[in-house]
């Protein structure tokens, strides 16, 4: 019975395939914009770059982020922390106010599923009714060759997308050069672009909507976050129920709804919209543009099913009451106070990265009578692109404390490439009375004609007075 068992899954416990009809319409042409809009961002971005380097990578091989020309290392995650939180208050907001608006507009899934394979599909295979026939009928040479065609293009695709997810993570030219010689030469690539492949064609030429039914848990996630002032996409049926056409066009006594099945038949999960909200609606709106074309062919208003709230269909709505949406404020000043936290920290992050780590066994050593030796290791990291010839100074305005030390850096400079990590040793020499209770802070800076980096090295020494 129709709302009691899902709609991909038959009385017998198999899968029922779906054949979803095409529609066109105001919703599924803006969709169309979008999907494509996403789709050249998410294939064309690894061809981008800034200042010499991938406009936005995630260098597995290198443990960075390279993102509009800035490095951000493992231990730089922490100041993304706000903004990861600012984008799970926005989903909460977006799904707050519109459902689940993200999985048919914006979802990978939805996007490459119903804007660039089920075209292909379309190209060799012709219209759903086509296709259903044809799949009913035995094999034929016609079957045959235009499921190879298909099949064959969805590979073709999915190791197109397979090898821009690898781009993401290796950076385009190192994928240009590994495609460019023997395999064999770049065998963890060729592992990585063939497993990419492989799922991303069973995902799209078979799991397909299941994806979304079975496997997505922004599906179980968002049915708790919805109200009665949540727009979703909704069946009137206080306007449209007595359903039926009636009989020789007179509808004396029923609803606005001809129970065509039009909505039924465009939905790409099968549902019945017109049985309430269900957890398989990913949102689409294909349904109202079905449902709007039958209303304009049989002279009726549109908008039967629609975006609209549980009160405005229960005719709760008072334009003069408008409740205060206290929920979506809170969610959307959160996410705001977290996104300004964690972009502050990325605007004022030092454009080199300082760690300072004691080398050897012994705190110190003498040196001399009276000549106290500290020995580290400098850990410095290029956040930019720009490659630095920096030189090591003291940071203190006292001209005497300045001399009180000497490093084996005194006179010398050394580079640093954009986006690079070095290792320098860093020998400190400082005279023993000039320690307090065995300690003593050295202000120090690095410095080219460009940048001052201060940072702080606490010295360690005899027990002074």
């Amino acid at each position: 019975m129709i709302g009691e068992v899902q709609g991909t899954i038959g009385a017998n416990g198999k899968r029922i395939w779906l054949y979803p009809r095409e529609i066109t319409g105001w919703f599924t042409k803006k969709r169309n914009q979008v999907a494509w809009i996403l789709m050249a961002l998410y294939l064309g971005l690894p061809w981008l770059k800034f200042r010499g380097q991938s406009l936005i990578l995630f260098d597995w091989t290198g443990q960075k982020i390279i993102l509009l020309g800035n490095n951000f290392w493992i231990k730089d995650l922490p100041i993304f922390l706000p903004l990861f939180f600012s984008f799970i208050l926005i989903v909460l907001l977006t799904t707050a106010r519109y459902g689940r608006i993200w999985c048919g507009w914006a979802c990978p899934q939805t996007v490459f599923l119903q804007f660039l394979f089920a075209p292909i599909e379309k190209f060799f295979e012709g219209q759903a009714r086509h296709r259903l026939a044809r799949d009913k009928k035995p094999w034929t040479w016609d079957w045959v060759w235009r499921k190879a065609g298909k099949h064959f293009t969805f590979a073709f695709v999915a190791w197109w997308i397979g090898n821009t997810a690898l781009a993401y993570g290796w950076g385009m030219d190192n994928l240009l050069q590994a495609i460019s010689h023997p395999s064999h030469d770049h065998i963890i690539g060729l592992i990585l672009v063939l497993s990419f492949t492989f799922l991303f064609y069973a995902n799209f030429a078979f799991f397909r909507e299941q994806a979304c039914i079975l496997v997505c848990p922004y599906a179980r996630f968002q049915s708790v976050i919805p109200d009665e002032n949540t727009s979703l996409i909704a069946y009137d049926s206080l306007r449209g129920e007595k359903r039926g056409k009636g009989e020789n066009g007179k509808r004396e006594g029923f609803g606005d709804c001809t129970d065509c099945r039009q909505c039924v038949l465009v939905c790409p999960t099968g549902i019945d919209i017109r049985q309430g909200q269900q957890l398989e609606c990913i949102g689409s709106a294909r349904c109202i543009d079905a449902c709007d074309r039958t209303m304009t062919a049989w002279k009726k208003p549109v908008g039967l099913i629609r975006y609209a709230s549980l009160r405005e269909l229960e005719g709760r709505n008072d334009p003069k009451k408008k409740p205060l949406p206290w929920r979506l404020i809170a969610y959307a000043v959160m996410a705001t106070i977290m996104a300004v936290i964690s972009l502050t920290l990325i605007f004022n992050r030092p454009t080199i990265g300082i760690d300072a780590v004691r080398r050897g066994t012994a705190p110190y050593s003498h040196f001399s009578t009276d000549s106290i030796l500290n020995t580290y290791t400098l850990y410095l990291r290029n956040n930019g692109s720009k490659p630095r010839v920096l030189r090591l100074k003291s940071n203190s305005k006292d001209s005497q404390n300045e001399n009180s030390y000497s490093s084996n850096w005194d006179g010398q400079v050394f580079a640093l490439s954009g986006g690079q990590i070095l290792a320098i040793p860093l020998d400190l020499k400082s005279t023993a009375q000039n320690f307090i209770r065995g300690k003593r802070e050295l202000h120090l800076k690095l410095m080219d004609a460009e940048i001052q980096v201060p940072f702080e090295i606490e010295l360690v020494g005899p027990w002074g007075k």
